[in-house]
């Protein structure tokens, strides 16, 4: 959508650039050679530009280069649905495809296909209670264990203890 419409915001100065996108994504010969004429009608339409623009030849530079603009958009639009729906048929998907998965790199990540393994959760640290502080909740090593109902669950409880573990963090600041 938007190289569609960069000529005409751009007035016609970026028509190339439209059509320089066409090129690559067709990989045509004829839509690279397209490309560098209508670079070549931007560029003449600014070289004929004269500095008083109430003249007749500013009227057929600016022209030539808004005839320009709107006959590769259209050029652009076609071209590209029908490059789209041609990529639909072979059974390409309609844009290009995205990485929907997260990257094993980060903290967390379950392959779909795989089960959980238990692995060691980090265990809050806990001081006993002086008399200017308060008993705490237990915390979720002192509960009793439970079985993982799903497959993400171990997760939930690493965040589940991270969570009490700032917690109280936050409580021993708000006493200071």
């Amino acid at each position: 959508m938007l190289f569609a419409l960069l000529p005409l915001f751009s007035i016609g100065f970026l028509t190339w650039a439209t059509m320089l996108r066409l090129a690559v994504v067709t990989r045509r010969a004829l839509d690279w050679v397209l490309c560098g004429f209508s670079g070549a009608v931007m560029v003449t339409g600014l070289l004929l530009m004269p500095d008083d623009i109430e003249t007749t030849q500013a009227d057929v530079a600016m022209s030539l280069v808004l005839i320009n603009a709107a006959a590769f958009t259209v050029y652009f639009l076609v071209v590209d649905i029908r490059h789209d729906r041609l990529r639909v048929r072979a059974g390409a998907p309609p844009y290009p495809p995205y990485a929907t998965t997260v990257p094993q790199h980060q903290a967390g990540y379950v392959p779909p296909a795989t089960t959980p393994t238990p692995t060691p959760y980090p265990q809050p640290r806990h001081t006993p209670p002086t008399p200017s502080q308060p008993a705490l909740p237990p915390q979720p090593q002192d509960r009793p264990q439970q079985q993982p109902h799903a497959q993400g669950s171990h997760r939930i409880d690493q965040v589940r203890a991270e969570l009490d573990e700032l917690s109280h963090l936050l409580r021993k600041d708000e006493e200071k």
